[in-house]
């Protein structure tokens, strides 16, 4: 599932600097946020070092930055500050006994997602709720159902193809202890920013 995740979050990038005109780029894409967000649902539920686990995706934040706005020419957050956010407020709402101030704090989080224009938003967040608190089927059909409203407010008909990794999750990886082990740490914790470089160094050389 992470190789999955690079290869077609790689394949997103490219098509998306290179071959804007081409929709099979990003439909490939799609496949990689929501591996992402579970990964990060799975990091969350079995880190030793909560604190750790944030100043890692804090420093790997700050370090994409300026590859991520080199690389697709934007002047916004990089897709891992929605996911050191989306941790941020899981750790926040553990510490909650009642639901309702829970529901505050997200909704409040969603909407600073979007406000700062995350990449992703308040989607990623609800994604990332997505798996934390659904499983098995009802996990897909709450992801098909933050598809349809992110489709009718964002006219995104694409983002309905991201619904094949939650299918693959629940199939395959759901509960898995070694989600991420084939893939060697070093290189699933530096491949965003270093592939950003890239794509940034051979968009902008002259």
């Amino acid at each position: 599932m992470y190789w999955l995740a690079m290869l077609t979050m790689l394949i997103d990038h490219v098509g998306l600097v290179f071959f804007p005109t081409d929709p099979a780029w990003r439909i490939a894409g799609r496949l990689a946020f929501p591996i992402y967000a579970y990964a990060l649902y799975m990091g969350y539920t079995r880190t030793r070092n909560m604190r750790s686990y944030m100043l890692r995706l804090l420093g790997l934040a700050l370090i994409s930055q300026v590859p991520y706005m080199l690389a697709f020419d934007v002047h916004r957050p990089n897709v891992i500050w929605t996911l050191l956010t989306s941790l941020l407020a899981l750790a926040a709402a553990s510490r909650m006994k009642h639901w309702v101030a829970v529901t505050g704090l997200y909704v409040l989080t969603a909407l600073f997602m979007e406000l700062s224009q995350m990449d992703y938003g308040a989607y990623g967040l609800l994604l990332v709720l997505i798996y934390r608190y659904t499983r098995s089927y009802m996990m897909i059909a709450a992801h098909f159902v933050l598809n349809v409203v992110y489709d009718m407010v964002h006219h995104a008909n694409i983002q309905h193809f991201s619904l094949l990794s939650s299918i693959l999750i629940v199939c395959f990886a759901t509960g898995e202890s070694g989600f991420y082990r084939r893939v060697p740490r070093w290189l699933w914790r530096s491949f965003y920013p270093a592939h950003l470089a890239v794509i940034a160094l051979i968009r902008i050389w002259p």
